[in-house]
């Protein structure tokens, strides 16, 4: 017998470490939207966004850059659905590892944003 290898909505559901990493990292992936749209008429034509880089131009950015944080989550979440719909069923550690991954690169984000944002308004 083939044993079934795709995970439901409702299993993800009812596992309470998924649930909330799901919740707080959609509610993080919203708020980053809102405070960026919020703030951007404010914003400066160029922001610091590459930190990698040296000190000065370099580092600067145009503000539609700062999108890339949280789209960047919001790949993330995607892409870990992915993987938990092909391989969720087999191993439940690795499904909560990977949503509380997903949670904190939406945090992370969030926070990188929130600096950059209150840094140069």
């Amino acid at each position: 017998m083939i044993r079934q290898l795709t995970i439901t909505a409702s299993e993800l559901k009812s596992n309470w470490v998924v649930n909330v990493s799901v919740k707080f990292s959609l509610l993080f992936f919203v708020g980053s939207l809102a405070l960026l749209l919020f703030r951007w008429p404010v914003l400066p034509p160029a922001v610091p966004l590459w930190y990698s880089k040296p000190w000065g131009m370099e580092q600067l950015a145009h503000p539609a850059w700062l999108f890339l944080l949280p789209f960047g989550s919001l790949f993330w979440y995607a892409l870990d659905l992915t993987i938990v719909a092909w391989q969720g069923n087999r191993y439940r550690i690795f499904t909560q590892a990977l949503f509380l991954t997903t949670f904190l690169v939406s945090f992370l984000s969030f926070l990188t944003l929130v600096k950059i944002l209150f840094l140069i308004t």
